[in-house]
């Protein structure tokens, strides 16, 4: 019984390995695309300024990811829109 406990209480692993497997993806797609350093952030910071000129951002929801597809890179932008300036 004991043992039951401990495996349904035990801590879960598994958020820090995937926090860390997506970490190294991240590193190997930078390194793949040749990025220098900060140009990623830069590049954030920019579409942000973009996109807040057409509508009222949820800046702390704001998420970039790099995304990898076989050998191919994708740059995806999640932005929460709270309404439109138009």
């Amino acid at each position: 019984m004991h043992q039951v406990i401990n495996w349904f209480f035990r801590p879960n692993t598994d958020s820090a390995r995937d926090t860390a497997k997506d970490r190294m993806r991240n590193m190997l797609t930078h390194d793949r695309l040749e990025l220098p350093a900060g140009r990623l952030e830069s590049l954030e910071e920019e579409l942000i300024a973009v996109v807040s000129r057409y509508f009222d951002l949820d800046k702390d929801t704001t998420k970039f990811d790099l995304e990898q597809y076989e050998r191919r890179a994708s740059l995806v932008a999640n932005f929460r829109l709270l309404r439109s300036k138009c």
